[in-house]
């Protein structure tokens, strides 16, 4: 765990403020003469070095375990004395708020001293005064120039080991998606293309920020790129999966807000998310944790174990395996889990049996007249079948990986590097039985003339998906340094390969044979032969694969001398090579399986590269310029330049105002290349009015006469004229920090995306997309296409608020307070320029969300309570500027309330080497409560499904 001496443990998100010229310690307590902190334990050090000057140390004890120090005397400067203590221990700091520092192993190898060539007589020595050491500069997401301090122009947030620990959370995932501003995107969503289809594909976990989903924030693992999912989202597009990166393994997280498509490329448009590993640490740590709900079920276990050395000249090696299990939970396991809403005033939105004509007029199938009474469960599913009772709440999960770090100096002052990172990822997901309205020939014994059947298939079983994902990333490389100049080479590979096999699909060529046949009965009292469920419901697969290859080269140091300091400039080159490899079964392309979205079989290349640079002046002794340039080039897009400008001005000691801007740009991927999210050929209704075309199946009421409206196939096509994206983005931001005890940041957004790739709104306004209307051998329009295209647009802007207050005492600890809030007040977008744009604030999820924490440190002891705040969200509408529909036999509620979750961390660290943990989240033991009905009664990405939890850890450091 990190380890913060003599202060608090900061929980879930340390927003830091980039002042510079932070407020002095005090240092009351130190003697006029200065003091002595003696040669040994680098750990023992630190703790007598944060009691003297009252500030407060991140880091893990693995990182500073077996380290010693040379010590310290006299009263040196506070950040003069912390860079003495880490001298020669191969870590350095920096600093993420007035008097908070981050301990990090140092980012370059030191120089050799060479001995000076004596001639004759030596000279006498100089007499000894005192030396100015100087804390190395770290890169840190945001910024490809080396800080001592966390400054720029960007938002930036931290989060901890330590922080991920308390918070009870054991995926990436999880902590990820809870953060203010961030949106989840659960495996669940992803599989069904947010419960659009019935047919689980790509089933990864991923989350994005403000809104703009997953293509618009990029993920890095020390600072380079991850490799996308290995099947793709036909809603989402490309995705990363934050399963393979278990949390044991990781040190901490930076997150840049804003645009950062200047400094990163492509895909950094909403901002960048660096998850930083560990790497060198010294000594062993083993380490479990087991989880249950309240109830006795969602079991969740972790064992991990890792082990750091340092290697013969000054070198390291880090090793570290991890696996975890998690058990699914099933809406079955949890009573408000129903489409039944009766008990509510709500409607009964169950899949009844039974027959309905053309003018859906239902008759129930026999036995089944008169629907269950309100909170009754229709067990054998023989009358209806409630969907929200069969889906994966929280999905099952069994996770296995490697990782291993080492680097070793050689030559005077450079560095060889390389990192192996291997994961195996089991996912489960289940669905409802296949669904659907089914016409039977008349001879059938089922059959009810010309009505359809309301029907599933029970006697099949849930849809399951369980999806093997393999991760494999390995990075080698060489960095050094000249005279003042840091220089950087590595080689990259990374790949993510998906086997997904699925089961309760059906086969339609197969229904339609057994139909013919007889042998297939839909009469619920009837039992249909193993044989022929085994023919008509096949198990399906699906694979893919991405890979990525990279090179980079990057130099970073002073460029000039100006009166205000240093001015200071980054470049680099980068060259990658992506390969898309997509092997569906060959039922899902030959279009056998029922109502399933059209697959491919394809393999895809493409290449990209890029040149970049960023400087950063001090232009007044108060004022600092951050400015970077992008130039990228994609195979088959041309180039675009995309610049990025940044001020930071600090007319008080305690105040900082910062400000940027800049331009985005994102090429069309691989996985965009493909149709939308299209159920089959499915039919549509049009205006006739806005029909490009003559209609060739216009509709007539019962009197023979137009009614306005035109039938038309819906088909899905893929577009291969795509063009890039472009971004703007602005920032302005507040830093107060009026004392030590007190830090208090307010940030402002905007980003608006423009040529957005969406599928195109085609069946809604024909008339604006007359190129994709399909039209038969009289030119009378007979179907509709749907295909991506850059017609769409969003403009998103908020608010981001952090407020962190301590309260350090000599007797009873310390206690620490913290608020992180954000609020979402416009979300607009549009489908076509021609069309007005709806503002989705708030729509379907809040637009409000708050973290906060109040934390007691006394002695061995740290206890934490945790808050999550989520504001109302609309639901049940179809669009935001419709009506609530109402009704007169229901109740109908388009709001959901605001929901408080409250959660406790307790550790206890008295044991020699040993660390117990016990944490429980949803300690209220909140249930979701969600009124669209399609939701089943709460929603994917904000509510806890499984209620309260209890976790118990234990940890050994040796």
């Amino acid at each position: 765990m990190a380890k913060i001496s003599h202060a608090f443990i900061v929980s879930v998100a340390l927003t830091f403020s980039p002042v510079a010229g932070a407020l002095p310690a005090a240092q009351g307590d130190i003697p006029a003469d200065g003091y002595t902190i003696s040669p040994g334990a680098l750990d023992d050090a630190l703790n007598a070095f944060a009691t003297r000057n009252r500030l407060q140390l991140i880091y893990s004890p693995a990182l500073v375990a077996r380290r010693r120090t040379a010590g310290l005397r006299g009263r040196p400067p506070m950040r003069e004395g912390l860079a003495q203590l880490l001298e020669g221990t191969g870590l350095t700091a920096v600093a993420v708020k007035a008097n908070v520092y981050l301990l990090q192993p140092a980012p370059r190898p030191r120089p050799r001293p060479q001995p000076a060539i004596q001639t004759g007589t030596p000279p006498a020595p100089a007499p000894r005064g005192p030396t100015t050491t100087e804390l190395d500069t770290v890169h840190v997401t945001g910024s490809r120039i080396g800080r001592a301090a966390f400054e720029s122009s960007l938002p930036l947030t931290l989060i901890t080991n330590e922080q991920i620990r308390s918070s009870g959370h054991q995926t990436l995932f999880d902590v990820l998606r809870l953060l203010p501003g961030m949106s989840g995107h659960h495996p669940r969503n992803v599989a069904t293309e947010n419960g659009a289809s019935q047919v689980p594909s790509a089933a990864a976990a991923s989350a994005s920020l403000y809104s703009l989903g997953p293509r618009a924030t990029l993920f890095l693992v020390d600072g380079r790129r991850m490799a996308n999912y290995g099947l793709v989202s036909t809603d989402y597009g490309a995705l990363t999966d934050l399963n393979g990166i278990p949390l044991s393994m990781v040190d901490h997280i930076e997150i840049a807000h804003g645009g950062a498509s200047a400094i990163y490329g492509a895909d950094a448009m909403a901002g960048v998310v660096n998850i930083i590993l560990k790497k060198d640490y010294r000594g062993a740590e083993v380490g479990t944790s087991y989880g249950v709900s309240e109830r006795g079920d969602a079991e969740q276990q972790r064992q991990y174990a890792s082990f750091g050395e340092q290697t013969p000249g000054g070198g390291s090696v880090f090793v570290s395996v991890d696996h975890f299990t998690r058990n699914p939970l099933i809406g079955s396991q949890r009573k408000w889990a129903t489409m039944d809403q009766r008990l509510s005033g709500q409607a009964d939105r169950r899949y009844r049996a039974g027959y309905f004509d053309e003018y859906y007029r239902f008759t129930p199938i026999e036995g089944c007249e008169k629907p269950t009474e309100p909170g009754v469960v229709d067990v054998q599913a023989r009358c209806s079948l409630d969907l929200a009772r069969y889906v994966s709440l929280q999905p099952g999960i069994t996770s296995n990986a490697l990782y291993t770090y080492f680097r070793q100096p050689f030559g005077t002052d450079k560095e060889f590097y390389a990192d192996l990172r291997a994961t195996r990822v089991g996912l489960e997901v289940q669905n409802p039985p296949f669904n659907a309205a089914l016409g039977l020939p008349t001879a059938h014994p089922d059959s009810a003339g010309d009505q359809y059947l309301n029907y599933w298939f029970s006697d099949v079983g849930p849809i399951r998906s369980r999806s093997v994902t393999t991760t494999r990333d390995f990075t080698v490389g060489v960095k050094g340094l000249r005279d003042k100049w840091e220089w950087d080479v590595s080689l990259a590979q990374r790949r993510n390969k998906v086997a997904n096999r699925i089961t309760g699909l059906i086969n339609m060529p197969a229904v339609t044979q057994e139909v013919q046949t007889m042998s297939l009965r839909f009469d619920k009292a009837a039992t249909n032969e193993p044989k022929v469920l085994a023919e008509i419901a096949p198990q399906t697969t699906m694979g893919g694969e991405i890979v990525l290859d990279m090179f980079s080269a990057s130099v970073e140091g002073p460029l000039f001398e100006l009166p205000a300091g240093e001015a200071r400039l980054a470049g680099g080159v980068e060259a990658r090579r992506e390969v898309l490899r997509a092997r569906p079964d060959d039922d899902f392309v030959q279009g056998h399986v029922a109502l399933a979205q059209e697959f491919d079989a394809r393999r895809a290349s493409r290449n990209t590269s890029a040149l970049y640079g960023e400087v950063d002046v001090p232009l007044l002794q108060k004022l600092w310029l951050n400015a970077a340039w992008r130039l990228d080039r994609s195979s088959g897009y041309g180039s675009q330049i995309s610049p990025m400008y940044g001020l930071r001005w600090q007319p008080l000691q305690s105040l900082v105002l910062r400000a940027s801007m800049g331009e985005g740009y994102r090429a069309p991927t691989l996985a965009e290349l493909r149709r939308p999210l299209t159920i089959g050929n499915k039919q549509a209704l049009i205006e006739a009015a806005d029909s490009p075309a003559p209609c060739a199946v216009p509709l007539f009421d019962e009197d023979g006469n137009e009614i306005g409206l035109c039938q038309v196939e819906v088909f899905g096509g893929i577009n291969a004229k795509l063009r890039p994206e472009t971004s703007t983005s602005r920032n302005f931001g507040v830093v107060w920090t009026p004392s030590e005890e007190l830090a208090i940041s307010l940030d402002r957004y905007r980003i608006h995306r423009r040529n957005e790739i969406v599928a195109t709104a085609s069946v809604e306004y024909p008339n604006l997309f007359p190129q994709q209307g399909v039209l038969d051998g009289f030119g009378q329009l007979s179907g509709i296409t749907r295909q991506l295209d850059n017609y769409g647009s969003t403009d998103v802007r908020g608010w981001e608020l952090s407020v962190e207050y301590r309260v350090p005492t000599q007797r009873w600890g310390n206690l620490a307070f913290r608020l992180n809030g954000h609020y979402l007040d416009t979300l607009r977008r549009g489908v076509h320029p021609q069309v007005a744009e709806l503002d989705y604030s708030g729509f379907g999820t809040p637009n409000r969300t708050v973290l906060g924490s109040v934390r007691w440190a006394y002695r061995d002891w740290n206890a934490t309570l945790n808050l999550r705040y989520m504001g109302p969200a609309t639901v049940y509408k179809s669009a935001p500027d419709v009506a609530c529909p109402r009704s007169t036999r229901y109740r109908t509620i388009c709001s959901t309330p605001s929901a408080t979750l409250l959660g406790l961390d307790l550790t206890y660290g008295g044991f020699d080497k040993w660390l117990l943990g016990v944490n429980i989240s949803n300690l209220n033991d909140r249930r979701p409560v969600n009124y669209d009905y399609n939701a089943g009664g709460y929603s994917l990405v904000d509510d806890d499904p499984v209620g309260r939890y209890y976790l118990v850890s234990a940890m050994y450091r040796f």
